[in-house]
């Protein structure tokens, strides 16, 4: 959609979501039965899928709101609400010796990621948010021969990336320096064109206000991981989203980034087995506490789900302050997990057709909040979803 219907398209999702909030909102892990019992049709629909049907119906979401349409006719708007055009991309020719230490699926994303920022002669100083090892910052200054000042907290991966630059010869500084730190914003005011590749939730955020307050001419921002916040609510960026007064848990933000097409059938495998456990705990712990509410367990390595389905109720139990009993019923409460993940994936089918309008709404916000403050901004894909599913690209520039 162009950009001058950016308000319009944000106003039209809002009042999507809100309507259908009953359909995305629920929390699989939590639910024993499906949440829609008096939506017989949706029920049937999804009891009569078997597990690959499931697999690949949450792949590939848009026969998921077609399906939601039958019934709901207002949501096939999901569809045209949710496109973003693809970027005209520049092919970015780079030395193969910068791409040392980087994964290939990284480098590619970097690559796909210079070529759809449009061409700027008058940028003089890069800034790279969130900089890790200068992985980005490698590459632009290859292909600018522009000076890049990197931003990172951690000091090892500063040191490391400095030597590499200067083994380079590639114009970098690195700066050892907490992102939501005043010193951070000295930094950003340094610079006229601003950078994030996949920068995490709160950390995008305080690149975008930060550099709005210091007037950046320039940010190229792709946004990540949106559910990782201070605030147990999600506080919005743009007046319009103010106003519109959506209410939004952590849990609510994990949405718009469930799409995952890293990792093969092991990382899925390993993934289904913990959920099971974590819910065949879950059917013992309610039964055991006479209480039916979800409990939560923290993470764990996944090396100790090696160790099986009875050793990982006990340290779910021992991090609860509960106590398995000795005649614990593992075979059963296992059944049971298996049971629950069946309903699990069927309320993430449904989810699954709201992922992107959520993750395009939470983008929109900071697109609107970049317009309030006088850029021109404009939204593509940088990428094929194939590359990351995180491949939506904010371009700003300050409007003189």
């Amino acid at each position: 959609m162009s950009s001058v219907s950016f308000q319009q398209q944000f106003n039209q999702l809002t009042q999507l979501l809100t309507q259908f909030q009953w359909l995305w909102q629920p929390m699989p892990m939590a639910h024993r039965t499906l949440p829609w019992h008096e939506q017989k049709a949706l029920c049937d629909w999804l009891t009569s899928l078997d597990h690959s049907q499931m697999m690949q119906l949450k792949a590939e979401p848009e026969a998921v709101i077609t399906q939601l349409s039958h019934w709901w006719p207002a949501l096939a708007r999901l569809v045209e609400l949710t496109a973003v055009r693809k970027a005209s991309t520049t092919k970015v020719d780079l030395d193969a010796r910068l791409a040392v230490g980087v994964p290939g699926r990284k480098w590619a994303q970097i690559k796909a990621y210079i070529g759809a920022i449009p061409n700027n002669e008058e940028t003089v100083r890069y800034l790279e948010w969130c900089a890790g090892k200068g992985y980005l910052g490698r590459a632009i200054s290859s292909v600018t021969g522009k000076p890049v000042e990197s931003l990172e907290w951690q000091k090892a991966l500063c040191e490391q990336g400095q030597a590499f630059a200067d083994q380079h010869a590639l114009a970098m500084t690195f700066y050892p320096l907490d992102a939501m730190s005043e010193q951070a914003a000295s930094v950003v005011g340094q610079c006229d064109h601003g950078l994030a590749l996949h920068a995490c939730g709160d950390l995008h955020v305080q690149l975008l206000q930060t550099a709005v307050q210091s007037g950046m001419p320039r940010i190229t921002v792709s946004p990540c991981c949106y559910q990782l916040i201070r605030d147990s609510v999600y506080q919005p960026l743009s007046d319009s989203a103010r106003r519109q007064g959506m209410a939004l848990t952590k849990t609510d933000l994990k949405l718009a980034v469930q799409e995952s097409v890293t990792g093969g059938q092991r990382v899925r495998r390993q993934r289904e087995q913990e959920v099971v456990y974590r819910l065949g705990f879950d059917e013992w712990q309610r039964d055991w506490q006479h209480r039916d509410q979800y409990l939560p367990l923290p993470a764990l390595k996944k090396s100790q789900l090696n160790q099986g389905f009875n050793a990982f109720c006990r340290w779910g139990a021992a991090q609860k302050g509960l106590m398995l009993p000795a005649d614990f019923d593992a075979g059963g409460y296992l059944g049971r997990g298996e049971a629950r993940f069946t309903t699990l994936e069927q309320i993430n089918v449904v989810k699954s057709a709201f992922r992107r309008a959520m993750e395009i709404w939470l983008v929109l916000d900071r697109v609107l909040f970049l317009e309030q403050h006088g850029y021109a901004v404009s939204l593509v894909q940088f990428c094929e979803r194939e590359l990351t599913p995180r491949n939506l690209l904010i371009h700003a520039e300050k409007i003189s």
